[in-house]
């Protein structure tokens, strides 16, 4: 027997508690009568009760509630097995447009560097899917999971900060769209040997402001997301170019010119959290590299996987065994009747 959602088995642990409950409720149950009337008065008032019938009505709620947590692993029947190919890998490449990507503390700017390195790696890993996230305070999908390298390109150069209302860097929001983009809702009944690697890529200054990404990482981790972090930017503090020809520069209520630097921290606390990996991109530096051929390695070494050769799905027999129970136990009788 294998399962289509592993994930799950996890809450079968809910039974432990279910059973301390039930056995709790028996016993209440059985000193309920002598709650309310004198203990030699509660045979003759109220119906007798049977405690073989009440223990069974007690068994049957636990057996139907353990088997419709059991039809949630998605059981099936597995037979035998065959080697089959992995659909290569799918990669979402999660961009920063927030308005410091705009500094040009290297040539062009933050916001071409990163473009530059996506543009090199997509070159560098052959076949699969990509996908295109913005984000800055709020995330937005420009251009959705394809194999089409032109459009992919085209709505890449397309991508800038003013696509973004909300600015202000925020990962959290980005990371949990990114896994809902690899791992959407349509596809959770795919077997997961066939799906291919899924892969994250963020390019971004490091300016995360709420730093309130901890959750999210290791929600990707937990999905087997491999993520890649690459930094754009130098440490030294660069002005913000604004307006349409960028001459001018962002400045705050006191009309000082706002400065920003390249942040470290948060991409390399990222990387820690989610297992990934962290990189530099400088101008005399690219990262595309280091990050493509990790890539490739991920997709040569689980290109093959072994998958059951037949498989009949079980879920819905024991959903309908959960429910036969539960309206057997509601048609049992809980007493005797009253005695004359």
């Amino acid at each position: 027997m294998c399962f289509a959602w592993p994930e799950n088995i996890g809450y079968l642990l809910l039974l432990i508690p279910l059973a301390v409950l039930l056995n709790h409720g028996l016993v209440r149950l059985l000193h309920a009568r002598e709650d309310v009337v004198s203990p030699f008065l509660a045979a003759n008032m109220m119906p007798a009760v049977s405690f073989r019938l009440l223990v069974t009505r007690k068994i049957m709620i636990f057996l139907s509630i353990a088997l419709a947590l059991f039809a949630m692993t998605g059981p099936r029947l597995c037979n035998g097995g065959k080697p089959v190919l992995r659909k290569g890998v799918d990669i979402v490449f999660m961009l920063d447009v927030s308005r410091s990507m705009s500094a040009r503390d290297v040539t062009p700017d933050r916001l071409g560097q990163a473009k530059a390195e996506i543009v090199r790696i997509c070159r560098a890993v052959k076949g699969g899917r990509r996908a295109i996230l913005l984000f800055a305070g709020e995330p937005f999908i420009q251009c959705p999971l394809t194999t089409d390298a032109d459009a992919f390109d085209a709505l890449l150069g397309m991508a800038s900060p003013d696509l973004i209302d909300d600015q202000g860097t925020d990962f959290r929001p980005a990371l949990d769209l990114a896994g809902r983009i690899l791992y959407p809702e349509s596809d959770r009944r795919v077997a997961g040997g066939t799906a291919g690697e899924k892969i994250v890529v963020l390019v971004s200054d490091g300016e995360d402001h709420p730093g309130d990404f901890k959750s999210s990482a290791e929600k990707l981790k937990k999905a087997g997301v491999h993520l890649f972090v690459v930094g754009v930017g130098t440490e030294r503090p660069t002005v913000i170019p604004t307006g349409p020809s960028g001459t001018a520069v962002k400045r705050d209520a006191n009309g000082r010119a706002v400065t920003t630097s390249y942040s470290p921290q948060a991409l390399r606390a990222l990387a820690l959290e989610s297992g990934g990996s962290w990189f530099r991109s400088t101008e005399g530096q690219s990262a595309f590299t280091e990050v493509s051929a990790s890539i490739n390695r991920i997709a040569a070494s689980s290109r093959w996987v072994i998958q059951p050769s037949e498989s009949m799905p079980l879920e819905h027999w024991f959903l309908a065994a959960a429910f036969f129970l539960l309206f057997t136990e509601t048609m049992t009788c809980r007493g005797r009747g009253m005695k004359r």
